[in-house]
């Protein structure tokens, strides 16, 4: 994982020569090295805002630190699991090990084999700004985040290869905003082993800082990113010779798709993510 990262963003940098985007520093004595750089701003509204959603129905888990409700068909059970030295969108950065935090995970979720893995991360708030200048600048954004659907997210919110499907969450006692993106080792198609569904949002007494992935997968993407990977018949061809162009289509079929279209549905995610309350640890 940390040597896929790592070659992530000299390619991208090399390959894509677009006048927004903000590639992260990739030297040792950079303050971060962050996967996230937003190669455009390109259409990072949804057109297809999911609406609120209404009470989840579902299994109920929780213990000392979370609880939350894990809507029918989404999964068994969660569990606690270990956190890793970095977690994204970090890649061995020049300061260290992120700070200590929690990390809990998905049981017999529908999708497996992704590259990503489903989970929620706790942070505490004041640890996770002071890592460093990029978690800083997060932070400060999310607290002050009153999201409306359609407008553009602050650049430094945004994801890697493409935005979609932004919309803004509240959860129990936080708030926050969650899009589709993927991240790419190279200019590859956008594809369901790569993309998933990405949370980041801060409780209402700004004491933690919150990210959820969830992998995805959308009914008009290639299943990975081989060459040879079948291309579904509405699917779009991926053009290296206009890789920005590639990516605004991309996004802008992922806005139109309905949330009941998407496995797991966003109408299922969001559930999770409203139902969240943060108890601290």
């Amino acid at each position: 994982m940390k040597k896929f990262f790592g070659c992530l963003i000299v390619i991208l940098a090399s390959a894509c020569a677009n006048p927004t985007a903000t590639l992260a520093p990739t030297s040792a004595g950079d303050i971060q090295t962050a996967v996230v750089a937003t190669l455009t701003q390109q259409a990072a509204s949804s057109t297809n805002a999911t609406p609120e959603s209404a009470p989840v129905d579902g299994t109920r888990f929780a213990n000392e630190n979370i609880s939350l409700i894990i809507p029918n068909g989404l999964a068994t059970n969660a569990a606690s699991i270990a956190p890793a030295d970095y977690e994204y969108p970090y890649i061995n950065p020049s300061n260290g090990n992120m700070p200590p935090h929690l990390k809990f995970t998905l049981e017999s979720y529908p999708l497996s084999g992704t590259l990503l893995q489903p989970q929620i991360i706790l942070f505490h708030a004041e640890a996770y700004a002071q890592y460093s200048e990029f978690t800083a600048t997060t932070f400060n954004l999310l607290q002050n985040l009153n999201y409306v659907d359609g407008q553009p997210l602050p650049e430094q919110l945004n994801g890697q290869l493409f935005t979609a499907q932004v919309h803004g969450l509240n959860f129990k006692n936080g708030h926050g905003v969650r899009y589709l993106t993927q991240v790419a080792q190279s200019l590859v198609t956008a594809n369901n082993h790569e993309m998933f569904y990405y949370f980041q949002g801060v409780t209402n007494d700004n004491q933690y800082f919150v990210q959820a992935i969830f992998p995805i997968h959308a009914p008009f993407l290639a299943n990975d990113a081989a060459p040879d990977a079948p291309l579904p018949a509405d699917g779009i061809p991926l053009n290296e010779n206009d890789f920005t162009g590639y990516l605004h289509a991309v996004t802008e079929k992922l806005n139109l798709t309905a949330s009941s279209a998407f496995t797991p549905t966003l109408d299922q995610l969001d559930g999770l993510i409203e139902s969240l309350e943060v108890i601290g640890y």
